[in-house]
């Protein structure tokens, strides 16, 4: 591990060296003042961040759509060092990450409407894109905030604008381009024996015309939830569990949470003339962490399961202890097809994934452009399941998924009637095979046993045109309108087979399933119409109708053949109306949404026995369903202030209401669903809360504290509400005391998360087998990084 880092270490630093040399004679202005997020504001006022949202360069307050935007000062200011960080400040955004069962990846919903299954069935509901390339799957996206410029967080559907078709809002992350300066090296000790290191390295070969930039990201560190062996701590059970740590162990043997991940990032940028400017880069990410910190909450599946243990509560762990019993194995079990031997998964996870992209524009005259993105990305991933965290190997399982994805876009758009009009129009193709492969044991010792070994393929395809356009009849009044046409295909090959000899199918009821198909076909007009108008100078406000789409798929968890079934697309119709504010000379930014959602063949998972002419064929259910209608409807409010010069507020607040209007015929057969259901994360109430203060010190330079504070309100993770499947809301503190010299070479930082040290739950996941296990978030935990910028 010491060999590893040092050899990062040094190979930065060289990167850097060799940056800084070549940046020493030439710098640009943007590169000299470029010294990282360590430095305090440079100019009074709040400074406008510039988007791209509409196909053109806009600042955010004159882009008449509800977006929350973070630079790189930002990003750094408020600690958050994954994608799922930004669920603390940003209005009705949620992002948790994945739960164990779902392997690595995050659940990402804005305004009610998302994706937490990360099977390669289902279409995100959020898209997710870097340098504006679409990530089609929610397995792997729990991505690093590396070297970005700007996160933008656009709420609502995006049917209409670049990328491929969202139906509930899009988070685009946008890196640093080479040749903007802003090299540096930053290395982090803290908690749980936490070391981390990042680096740049931005180095001009030719000044302004060709540049390199080369960007990395370590982070180790120890998990944080303990795994016990249950016979050695609990030697008198009465379930009769034998101890199998090593004799005088202290019964732990594992942890959950921790971190081994490392990404790199290598970019070319070229502009031969001011009308041409290419971008070309790729990535590589290597993460081998352990599973999420996982604890069993509740057990109460059928005696058949676990014969002769009629109190199941003894396999839960102490509340409020970062503990439980999972093992990670499968006991030695007998049944139809004879003895078979102790199975032991694989504990970490191992997430390999690479990418390449090249985006070409060029300046075709002074009123028109060409814009070419093209993509491909390969993830491969391993990842194990203890289901439930217990010593008893009720359902276990390893898988390794697959993805690789080829994208391409292409965008011309200009102006035209002296500048009356500014348009875009546009196609977008998608492909993608997907692969899942690995085995389930579920129930062992039940007559409704599930055993076998996946090995399924699922290619799926979208192609997409649309034409965007605004209308500045004058130059405070605005009309943009906007169209999509999408047209997507997916299809899923199963096959099941017997885990212990895969020359043969699954000796279970999943043999049925052995080589079914399941196909979706579909196609979708999608609009947008907007209005806006500038009151004054630093008011405007807009009024927005708007549609999304969200393909369908087919159930990727049959248990019984008569499961192999489709399920149809999601619609969504928005309606909004939002003011934009910058008051005071600069010193507020105030800016107010609101807006209701007419959301169609909303899908859930239908987890009732499955019931063929009247006889029950599967207790166990995980179908995707389009179980009805509902309407969303809520408010955001965001706001930034900055009074005197150094000192800053900033904050959001939002409500989301959720009403479910209709349910459908095959909604109906759901166990407890009705129209006073709440649907899957949505959190009524989130609220956010910043303060800092730049404090010059003359010569020892700037010293600025900053505290962030973040509520959320409880959400149900299934439909049916139960209420072991309730996450509560909780509330978080965190701090920051940043240290930037004179010079700005150097910088330094000392922060703390979860500063009340509360116990809480990120995620839960209830099984319908009767398992629910809830996937505790991180304790209090220090940091100290130091920072050398070039």
């Amino acid at each position: 591990m010491a060999r590893k880092h040092l050899t990062i270490g040094t190979a930065m630093v060289a990167l850097i060296g060799a940056a800084n040399a070549a940046q020493a004679q030439d710098q640009s202005p943007e590169a000299a003042t470029s010294q990282g997020s360590f430095s305090p504001q440079a100019e009074d006022g709040i400074s406008e961040i510039v988007v791209t949202a509409q196909f053109r360069a806009q600042g955010l307050q004159d882009t008449p759509i509800a977006i929350s935007a973070f630079d790189a000062q930002a990003l750094e200011q408020k600690n958050y060092g994954t994608i799922t960080d930004l669920t603390d400040s940003a209005p009705n955004v949620v992002m948790k990450p994945s739960g164990s069962a779902f392997g690595p990846g995050a659940a990402i919903f804005i305004r009610g409407v998302g994706q937490a299954d990360s099977n390669f069935a289902f279409e995100p509901g959020v898209g997710l894109y870097v340098d504006d390339v679409y990530y089609g799957a929610v397995f792997g996206s729990q991505l690093d905030l590396l070297d970005l410029d700007r996160v933008e967080i656009l709420r609502g559907p995006q049917g209409t604008l670049a990328g491929k078709n969202s139906i509930g809002g899009a988070v685009k992350m946008y890196s640093r381009k080479p040749g903007s300066g802003g090299s540096f090296l930053e290395l982090t000790t803290g908690s749980r024996d936490q070391i981390d290191a990042r680096g740049v390295a931005d180095i001009e070969i030719v000044p302004g015309e060709f540049a390199l930039r080369f960007s990395g990201v370590t982070r180790h560190q120890d998990g944080y939830l303990t795994r016990y062996d249950f016979g050695c701590r609990n030697p008198d059970n009465p379930a009769g569990i034998e101890s199998t740590a090593a004799a005088g162990a202290s019964c732990k043997i594992g942890t959950e949470g921790g971190k081994d991940y490392t990404a790199g990032r290598i970019a070319l940028r070229w502009t031969p003339s001011d009308s041409v400017d290419l971008n070309l880069s790729a990535s590589r990410l290597v993460d081998s962490s352990e599973p999420a910190a996982t604890k069993l909450l509740s057990l109460s599946v059928p005696p058949p399961v676990v014969p002769g243990i009629p109190d199941q509560s003894i396999f839960l762990t102490p509340d409020e202890e970062y503990s439980n019993y999972a093992n990670y194995t499968t006991p030695a079990f007998t049944d139809q097809r004879g003895d078979h031997p102790t199975t032991v998964w694989p504990v970490n996870n191992r997430l390999r994934s690479w990418d390449v992209s090249g985006n070409l524009e060029v300046q075709l005259s002074d009123s028109l452009a060409l814009t070419l993105i093209s993509a491909y990305r390969h993830l491969e991933g391993r990842y194990s399941t203890d289901f439930d965290a217990s010593a008893l190997g009720i359902n276990t399982s390893t898988f390794t998924n697959s993805h690789k994805q080829f994208t391409q876009e292409v965008r011309l758009g200009g102006t035209s009637f002296s500048d009356l009009l500014d348009w875009t129009v546009g196609a977008y193709y998608y492909k993608a095979t997907s692969y899942i492969e690995g085995g389930d044991i579920i129930a062992p010792e039940a007559p409704f046993r599930s055993v076998f070994y996946s090995d399924d393929r699922i290619p799926s395809r979208s192609i997409s045109g649309f034409v965007h356009g605004v209308l500045n009849l004058t130059d405070s009044f605005r009309l943009t309108a906007g169209l999509r046409y999408t047209d997507d295909k997916k299809t899923y090959f199963f096959r099941r087979l017997n885990p212990f000899d895969t020359s043969e199918t699954s000796y279970t009821a999943q043999a049925a399933i052995d080589g079914a198909e399941g196909r979706f076909s579909g196609d979708r007009w999608d609009y947008r119409l907007n209005a806006s108008y500038d009151i004054t100078p630093d008011v405007m406000a807009y009024g927005q109708l708007s549609t999304g789409y969200r393909g369908g798929g087919v159930n990727p968890r049959p248990f019984v053949k008569q499961q192999v079934v489709p399920f149809e697309p999601e619609t969504l119709t928005a309606y909004e109306a939002g003011l934009k504010t910058t008051l005071f000379d600069r010193a507020l930014r105030l800016n107010l949404a609101g807006f209701i959602n007419d959301y169609n063949d909303i899908i859930f998972s239908n987890n009732a026995p499955t019931v063929v002419d009247g006889v029950v064929i599967s207790q166990q259910n995980a179908t995707p369903t389009n179980a009805g209608n509902a309407r969303l409807q809520g408010v955001e409010l965001e706001a930034s202030l900055e009074p005197v010069r150094g000192l800053r507020f900033d904050g959001s607040v939002s409500y989301l209401d959720f009403e479910l209007k209709t349910i459908s015929e095959s909604g109906g057969t759901f166990n407890g669903i009705t129209l006073d259901s709440e649907a899957p994360y949505i959190t009524d109430w989130k609220v956010s809360a910043g303060i800092q203060y730049a404090a010059d010190l003359g010569e020892y330079g700037v010293l600025t504290p900053r505290l962030d504070l973040s509520y959320q309100s409880s959400f149900f993770i299934n439909v049916d509400n139960d209420p072991r499947g309730l996450v509560d809301g909780y509330t978080l503190l965190n701090a920051r005391l940043g240290w930037q010299s004179e010079s700005g070479d150097w910088g330094a930082a000392l922060s703390v998360t979860n500063l009340t040290d509360e116990f809480y739950y990120a995620n839960k996941i209830r099984l319908p087998i009767g398992i629910t296990t809830g996937q505790v978030a991180p304790p209090r935990q220090w940091s100290l990084s130091v920072r050398r910028n070039f």
